[in-house]
């Protein structure tokens, strides 16, 4: 099985790579740094409905429309990026995806711990330190190839993570706010950041303790080929602006568990924006754009039978709903 330890390459080879590897069918683990900024979205996503695409692109920040799941990321300099690309036939390969992350951010937690960070998997695919995350990942299927991504946070910039993205200025500030108490990062968790090249060192040893041997691989003509094939595609608007199934309301999630819930409903008095925090999956915090829109004991009530709920965003939306109606504050019909 090949190694690609790339080392710091432009955003868009960042991400060609992998995607190549994978239609190539070539099984191997690949490192690497993004030079520059970009926003990153998942498979079921489209920018316009994620990202503020103005401020992207007055501040020099591309966008990566991915073949594989996971929400919408900032990668840059300050992250350490692996991909690792197994034939789905692959013996190691489980069917379950929670078995399939457990099993291979294994050596990604042993290298975290192993530089003295005590990380934990956190269902279905973050790492964890403290209850913070320090990695995100996503996973799927590209060409006959099963792929994980993810990265290690050395350093973060939470500000323009959340400048990025398609917020109110409310919501953005939150957002921001919530980052902070629930994300981490190495420079954090050890007061520095030890060099790229001794994680990835360390990385390396991990993974071939669960998968075998690693051998060096480079980037060939056939790769690279391949990489601008799949960059004219990735890079069309057909592809980048597609339009995945659409969802009721708004979410934006910061970590496995914790989201920002927030939906402008049209009531009889005016519009109204019922705004939801949530952590461990329960509803914590409940916020109204107008506190007159409803009565005090209209907005009690909304209290009272929201707050403490476990989240599900389509149940919660059509709960609202119901609530808004028999309670008069939208039309019944």
């Amino acid at each position: 099985m090949k190694l690609f330890n790339l080392g710091e390459l432009n955003w868009r080879q960042s991400q060609l790579i992998y995607h190549a590897l994978a239609y190539k069918n070539i099984e191997s683990l690949v490192f690497h740094s993004s030079k520059d900024s970009f926003m990153c979205v998942g498979l079921h996503q489209d920018p316009r409905d994620e990202l503020d695409i103005d401020y992207c692109k007055k501040n020099s920040i591309g966008i990566f429309r991915r073949e594989i799941g996971g929400g919408t990321v900032l990668l840059d300099k300050d992250q350490i990026f692996y991909n690792l690309i197994l034939n789905r036939n692959h013996p190691k390969v489980p069917f379950v995806p929670e078995s399939f992350f457990r099993r291979f951010l294994q050596p990604v937690i042993d290298t975290f711990n192993e530089l003295g960070i005590p990380a934990k998997y956190r269902s279905l695919c973050d790492l964890v330190v403290n209850g913070k995350k320090i990695s995100g990942n996503g996973g799927g299927e590209i060409g006959e190839c099963k792929v994980l991504g993810g990265s290690i946070l050395l350093d973060f910039d939470y500000e323009r993570m959340a400048n990025s993205m398609l917020l109110p200025a409310d919501i953005r500030s939150r957002f921001v706010d919530l980052m902070k108490s629930n994300l981490t990062t190495v420079e954090k968790e050890l007061g520095f950041i030890p060099k790229k090249e001794k994680i990835c060192s360390i990385l390396s040893n991990k993974f071939e303790e669960l998968i075998g041997p690693l051998t060096n691989g480079s980037v060939d003509l056939e790769i690279n080929k391949k990489m601008a094939e799949l960059d004219k595609h990735y890079s069309s608007d057909s592809w980048l602006y597609q339009r995945g199934t659409k969802q009721i309301g708004k979410e934006v999630k910061v970590c496995e568990g914790v989201y920002i819930f927030y939906n402008v409903f049209d009531t009889k008095n005016g519009s109204l924006e019922v705004t939801f925090e949530i952590k461990d999956n329960i509803v914590k915090k409940i916020t109204f754009s107008d506190s007159k829109i409803m009565s005090n004991i209209t907005s009690k009530k909304f209290q009272e039978n929201f707050a403490n709920k476990i989240y599900d965003r389509n149940k919660l939306y059509n709960e609202i709903i119901e609530f808004l109606k028999n309670n008069g504050v939208i039309s019944a019909t």
